[in-house]
């Protein structure tokens, strides 16, 4: 018995047919590997132009606001659109000015 597990692991062909089965089994994970890197390289990508997308989408909503605001205010105060009382100059004087 002992020849025989002796013999088993010298016999050369099966040695080779083994390390055949190995070097696929390799080259298999080593393409799993690969695979998988560029899967997370993508998705790093996709998920850095989803950030860059939001911020820019952020700053773009925060300046409309920003504008709306400013918009809002400059046509509450003095707009051009706005008609003058022409009565409402006549309360001025030039003494008004003194006080």
């Amino acid at each position: 018995m002992v020849n025989e597990l002796m013999q088993d692991d010298w016999d050369l062909e099966k040695l080779v047919r083994q390390k055949d089965e190995l070097k696929v089994k390799l080259l298999h994970a080593q393409s799993v590997v690969a695979e998988c890197k560029a899967g997370l390289a993508d998705l790093e990508r996709r998920l850095e132009r989803r950030a860059v997308s939001s911020t820019f989408d952020e700053r773009h909503r925060n300046s409309s606001a920003n504008n709306s605001i400013r918009n809002a205010r400059s046509r509450k105060s003095g707009s051009v659109d706005v008609p003058v009382d022409q009565n409402t100059a006549v309360a001025f004087s030039s003494r008004s000015w003194d006080r």
